[in-house]
């Protein structure tokens, strides 16, 4: 007997399906450079969240005291 297909519910479910139906998913190694794709920007975003918080300002604007900058924005002296 065929599988019944029911719609996902849960947006996990949801999201997983689009994946299926939007990649040519035929293996892990693909499963992985998908997960890379849509995983990379996510931690890349919240890695920079991070470092604004840590420093207390954002990237390219300077700290009131000047001295936490990032790393290749000071001018040498």
């Amino acid at each position: 007997m065929a599988k019944c297909k029911t719609p996902p519910t849960t947006p996990g479910e949801q999201i997983a399906q689009q994946i299926l139906n939007n990649y040519d998913i035929k293996s892990a190694e693909d499963v992985q450079d998908v997960l890379k794709q849509i995983f990379g920007p996510i931690f890349e975003s919240m890695l920079k969240g991070e470092m604004e918080n840590h420093l207390g300002h954002k990237k390219h604007e300077r700290s009131e005291d000047g001295d936490n900058v990032r790393n290749g924005y000071s001018h040498p002296l």
